[in-house]
């Protein structure tokens, strides 16, 4: 695997730095700071779908032992970024026929439960949070930043989720999110996609911030059905039957 620097993980004085630069310091080799970067190394696609995973490797990547390497696999594992094949290896996760469908129908099951929790508590800072976020992913997509954009699209949709105040929910989220952060960095490159995407944000944000809780729901729906559905036009363009059972039609706006 090409070395790889991390810009989350950063060495203190003392500590050895590998020749991308990454490192984590020696006195503290904690499984979180590698979960963080093995996370990110999947999420941002510097690690492709389906590659094999060395813990060797990635030990050497981030200067650690294997041992927190090790736990942090484990618990990637949990999160359903990684699997483990026995007498085979690591391997950076890769769609299962009908997970993407599963991932899709979990979505539309919290997202919009989450916008109606939160335009019934009239305590809620949804509509205001949700502002800032649309404002920063323009101004993103306008100055080429697409990696800054695509975390503002996870920050969105996991603002909505934390706006129910429901520990359930966020912890039903939190089984899929990093997943579909890596899903949306797949996709989102794509400048046709990003514009329609940042449309949709701003009206799903206009849509709660006048308290149209029906128009929200509408749109979040639609937004997550296309998103999904262009996933599978990019990831399988032979088969629009997938396409279609999210869009309604073989075809892409």
């Amino acid at each position: 695997m090409s070395s790889v620097e991390n810009p989350s993980v950063k060495a203190k004085p003392g500590s050895k730095r590998n020749k991308s630069g990454a490192g984590i310091a020696r006195p503290k080799l904690l499984v979180d700071e590698v979960i963080r970067a093995l996370r990110a190394m999947i999420v941002e696609g510097r690690v492709l779908p389906g590659e094999r995973l060395s813990e060797n490797a990635l030990a050497a990547e981030l200067n650690v032992s294997t041992t927190p390497v090790r736990e942090a696999i484990a618990l990637l594992r949990q999160e359903g970024l990684v699997t483990v094949q026995p007498q085979s290896g690591t391997y950076v996760f890769d769609l299962r026929p009908g997970e993407l469908g599963q991932l899709c129908e979990l979505r539309f099951a919290l997202e919009p439960t989450a916008v109606q929790l939160a335009l019934e508590d009239p305590s809620s800072q949804l509509a205001d949070r949700l502002a800032v976020i649309v404002r920063r992913m323009e101004d993103a997509q306008s100055e080429g930043r697409v990696q800054d954009y695509l975390a503002l699209d996870t920050e969105f949709h996991e603002t909505i989720i934390a706006s129910a105040n429901n520990p359930y929910i966020s912890s039903a989220y939190a089984l899929i999110s990093a997943k579909m952060a890596a899903l949306r960095n797949r996709l989102g490159r794509d400048p046709h996609h990003m514009e329609k995407s940042k449309h949709e944000h701003l009206e799903i944000a206009e849509a709660v911030r006048v308290k149209d809780l029906n128009r929200a729901i509408e749109i979040l729906v639609r937004h997550i059905a296309r998103k999904e559905g262009s996933y599978w036009e990019h990831l399988d363009p032979e088969n629009p039957q997938r396409l279609s059972k999210f869009t309604g039609k073989n075809d892409q706006d």
